[in-house]
């Protein structure tokens, strides 16, 4: 419990330093994503997931992290998750994005980590009992940035509760993206 407390200061940190840092927004960007999450059932439908994000960097670590070809951002999701022929949810999610760039000319190769927060608007989706609104998110992603404005992207994204709760099915959603940074 004592990681959780300490692993959640650090994110609030994260947020509020991102907040009120200098107005830079050379890498801020939107982002549109589509997606699925498969049903715990195999013989179930899966779910589509549709996320619009905005991202913007935070730049008080620059000094330590661009020694070592890592940039950070902070994510924010808007996300509809549909379920035919049920009822569909909606999850909004903040996430602090590590994300470590290889550069070619005229493109960059990169991989990205974050481990965020979320809050669905219903405890249920598909065929699983996600046992509380509040989430975690986990994402992990790789993909291309060309000519530094356009983003293409593989991600997977895992929800839920840490066993904070009684139930904790949890959902994996795996989507393609397109953003643009400016």
């Amino acid at each position: 419990m004592r990681i959780f407390f300490t692993s959640f200061t650090l994110v609030i940190k994260l947020i509020l330093l991102s907040l009120f840092s200098s107005p830079v927004y050379a890498k801020s960007g939107l982002e549109l994503a589509y997606g699925f999450a498969p049903a715990k059932n195999s013989h179930l439908r899966a779910g589509d997931t549709w996320r619009v994000s905005y991202s913007r960097p935070i730049n008080h670590f620059d000094d330590f992290l661009s020694q070592y070809n890592i940039n950070l951002r902070l994510e924010l999701s808007a996300q509809h998750w549909d379920e035919l022929g049920s009822t569909n949810n909606h999850v909004f999610s903040l996430n602090p994005m590590f994300q470590y760039q290889w550069h070619f000319e005229p493109m960059s190769v990169y991989l990205e980590l974050g481990i965020g927060a979320a809050y669905s608007h219903n405890t249920y989706y598909l065929d699983r009992n996600l046992g509380s609104n509040w989430l975690f998110e986990d994402k992990l992603g790789v993909g291309i940035i060309i000519n530094q404005h356009h983003r293409l992207g593989v991600s997977i994204a895992h929800y839920s509760n840490a066993d904070l709760a009684n139930h904790n099915d949890g959902v994996d959603s795996i989507s393609i993206h397109y953003g643009y940074l400016w």
